[in-house]
């Protein structure tokens, strides 16, 4: 159930057809947006629980306004909209933070919003952007310096222990929001890099497979690479169009076949590794090393036997 969830937010207005790297942008961005609207909509509650309506208003506009970024694709996509939600954001800090003095600690989420500028702004051509955020947030931390953080007035925030609590309410939001923000962070570079590493081994089976075939200019073996890597229902009719001698020779050695068995050589007809298959086909190693053991039993083949030899003489 948690993990429908967790897919359903993920991949909320994303078109499957959407190019990897942007749907994996998307996801972050979207998992991101609903993350810290809930943070800072329950820490808006809390505040009103203890009578504080200011605060609870402030953080309820600004939680208002991720959560608004994450059920509204397109407003998330202009990215004049998201600069307008990241000013609005730092002005929201400038008046909290100028209430009670520097020490209410308020002030430690500009540092966020610069964060997340980054995290937001992270393209050539939005990357001006993050300019505007920073000179922003310079501009109204040295205002509420010359002040000394007392520029406006919210009843109740010069009493003492409400400052001490506000102090260490603030570090706990700004660290979870850094937590959130670095998770985030570090899923979407190891998704690249796992990307990037699929299109490289991507290349080095269309490479050899090229090699052993002499056909350098077959187009359709990129697709089936791909369907095969992806692990697309498409990939078994493109196998059989592409090898159409395959399936026909199998059958003739074991007109029993599965089609799981016939998936598997597929795979290694285009040269997968034992942990190829189990990455694309979402299988730990042990289960493909089973299913190549039942195969050699189904096509009786021998144990010293070279399973991609074999595959390749038929």
């Amino acid at each position: 159930m948690s993990r429908k969830i967790f897919n359903y937010i993920k991949n909320l207005h994303i078109d499957p057809d959407t190019d990897m790297l942007k749907r994996i942008d998307a996801q972050r961005l979207n998992l991101f947006a609903f993350s810290i609207g809930v943070v800072l909509l329950l820490n808006g509650l809390r505040d009103l629980l203890f009578g504080f309506s200011n605060f609870f208003w402030g953080l309820f506009v600004l939680g208002g306004i991720f959560l608004f970024l994450f059920f509204f694709t397109r407003a998330r996509q202009n990215i004049l909209v998201c600069l307008i939600v990241m000013e609005i954001s730092m002005l929201l800090v400038f008046y909290f933070s100028s209430t009670s003095g520097f020490g209410n600690g308020l002030s430690l989420y500009y540092f966020l919003i610069l964060n997340t500028s980054l995290f937001i702004f992270n393209t050539k051509e939005t990357s001006r952007y993050i300019i505007i955020v920073f000179a922003t947030a310079f501009i109204l931390f040295l205002i509420s310096h010359y002040y000394d953080f007392r520029i406006f007035r919210v009843a109740g925030v010069e009493n003492l222990e409400f400052s001490k609590n506000q102090r260490f309410f603030a570090f706990i939001n700004v660290f979870i929001w850094f937590g959130i923000l670095g998770y985030f962070i570090l899923s979407k570079h190891f998704m690249i890099l796992k990307l990037y590493k699929e299109v490289l081994r991507g290349e080095k089976i269309m490479a050899s497979m090229r090699e052993k075939l002499n056909r350098k200019d077959d187009m359709d073996l990129e697709n089936l690479v791909k369907f095969a890597m992806n692990d697309d229902i498409a990939f078994i009719p493109k196998m059989k169009s592409s090898f159409p001698n395959l399936y026909d020779n199998l059958t003739e050695i074991n007109p029993e076949i599965t089609a799981e068995e016939f998936k598997l050589c597929a795979l290694l007809k285009l040269g997968f590794t034992t942990k190829d298959i189990a990455e694309y086909n979402c299988i730990s190693v042990r289960t493909v090393q089973t299913r190549k053991s039942r195969l050699r039993k189904s096509f009786r083949i021998s144990s010293d036997t070279d399973l991609y030899k074999w595959i390749d003489t038929l």
